[in-house]
């Protein structure tokens, strides 16, 4: 999400924390934009609760709360969420890539769906409620393969688990260029450019310094790579390089 679009999110998010006159519901965000909104609401002590249909979601929806209403409501429990999920079975090959893909190929804005899960079995999409009725008649096929869609309701989304890889790399330095030419199997020169071009966060602020260090907690996001978590300095190996284990997301 570019400045000017952010800006527009942050004052729609302002007017609502101002107006305290009902739950306001925003559209699903990635991390990187619910920090920026979380720090947006802290500093305006704002009452809010961001939720993605289970507890591992990455894209998660906002609603603001009154703040008069925090004492007869559990953000918890009492909010009725408007979100739907959609789920059919994996008997052909496709990928994450390829259900987006079909999504905004039928017109879909992104700002709609939340996450995106699979497993062996089958497929999950979580999307706003609003665009129930258009994803029941055009969501059909998936390359060019029929597709045996069921939907449900936000009380019966299936919570999906994070999967991780657990890696130890060994680095000369913890610089973000050095640690994500070892968590991504790529080269040096390829790892700094990602980071000139913008291509990397830590805990979703992007990074553009190349010698930016890391440290044991870092949730690292690569676009176009993937997502990893720095677990823990090990200590040093014989020839003195640092060890660091890192939680690769799958």
């Amino acid at each position: 999400m570019n400045e000017k679009k952010e800006n527009v999110v942050l004052s729609r998010i302002e007017d609502a924390v101002y107006k305290q006159d009902r739950l306001y519901f925003f559209d699903f965000y990635d991390e990187a934009m619910q920090a920026k909104i979380e720090m947006f609401l802290q500093k305006n002590k704002a009452h809010y609760v961001l939720d993605g249909g289970f507890p591992d979601a990455a894209r998660k929806k906002l609603c603001v709360i009154p703040t008069d209403w925090i004492s007869f409501i559990d953000p918890k429990k009492d909010i009725d969420w408007p979100m739907m999920a959609v789920r059919f079975p994996r008997n052909f090959a496709f990928a994450h890539r390829h259900v987006l893909g079909t999504l905004m190929g039928l017109g879909i804005e992104h700002k709609c769906i939340g996450d995106i899960n699979l497993d062996e079995d089958e497929c999950q999409v979580i999307f706003d409620e609003k665009i129930y009725p258009f994803l029941k008649n055009e969501f059909v096929s998936i390359r060019g393969r029929s597709i045996n869609p069921q939907y449900f309701d936000y009380q019966h989304i299936r919570p999906f688990a994070l999967k991780t890889k657990n890696l130890v790399i060994t680095v000369n330095s913890p610089r973000i260029d050095a640690v994500i030419d070892r968590i991504w199997g790529i080269s040096r020169q390829t790892a700094e450019a990602a980071v000139r071009q913008s291509r990397v966060r830590v805990n979703y602020t992007e990074i553009t310094k190349k010698d930016f260090s890391v440290k044991a907690g870092d949730i690292i996001s690569f676009r176009g790579k993937g997502k990893a978590k720095i677990a823990a300095f090990i200590g040093k190996s014989k020839k003195g390089k640092i060890q660091i284990q890192v939680e690769k997301y799958l």
